[in-house]
């Protein structure tokens, strides 16, 4: 369902996090009860092994369904170039140029129409491809992802360790058949820690909505 509205880009985002809490916590206690129960066995290590899998498919999960939710209620607002805030102006005319470079004319008469009109000109937001995980969520590619969306990667800086080590490359390790077993613990502290990036995330896009930050400052 599209997102038009502030009411309905929360609802979105609360569903979002509200049913990978849910699968999460799940995943939690039975690694914590295999751990307690049978602490090294093959089970609580297949559990522990599957448990960082998943934290990282809602990792990058949810970072892209909100932030393409954010994209879409942007786009429904239907604002001119000149209106846009820096950061998104910046993602459109990158995007624009990308496409004019492969010779797609119409991208080419949109710049010219931006440069010419900016005023009148519509802003063009990529919403099909403006938010791309790459598959592996490292901390660059957050960073990426938020400054095109006109937020600024500072809160997660002191996070990057435990994004590109502790999560991606264990779990690239883990997808790719090695070795790696977590030690006992480990997995619902990286899921404290997780979560906490996600809601912060999740809080980032709602204060932007509501405070119209993707809007041009009038100052």
């Amino acid at each position: 369902m599209p997102v038009r509205t502030v009411e309905e880009l929360a609802d979105r985002l609360d569903e979002g996090i509200a049913w990978r809490r849910i699968e999460l916590q799940a995943l939690k206690a039975a690694v914590s009860d295999a751990e307690k129960q049978s602490p090294g066995s093959p089970l609580s290590r297949a559990l522990a092994r599957s448990g960082m899998a998943m934290l990282y498919a809602h990792w990058e999960g949810y970072v892209k369904d909100s932030c393409t939710a954010y994209v879409e209620f942007i786009a429904k607002r239907r604002l001119r170039c000149d209106e846009l805030s820096d950061g998104l102006l910046r993602t459109v005319l990158e995007s624009l140029s990308r496409r004019t470079v492969t010779g797609d004319e119409e991208a080419l008469l949109t710049l010219v129409d931006v440069v010419r009109r900016p005023s009148d000109a519509r802003a063009r937001i990529p919403k099909l491809t403006m938010i791309d995980t790459k598959s592996n969520l490292r901390f660059k590619v957050l960073c990426e992802i938020l400054n095109q969306i006109g937020f600024s990667a500072d809160a997660f800086r002191t996070k990057d360790k435990l994004i590109d080590v502790s999560l991606c490359d264990r779990r690239n390790s883990i997808a790719h058949g090695r070795e790696d077993y977590p030690a006992p613990g480990d997995f619902a502290t990286l899921l404290n820690e997780i979560f906490e990036m996600m809601e912060r995330v999740g809080d980032m896009i709602m204060a932007a909505a509501r405070m119209k930050s993707y809007r041009r400052s009038e100052q």
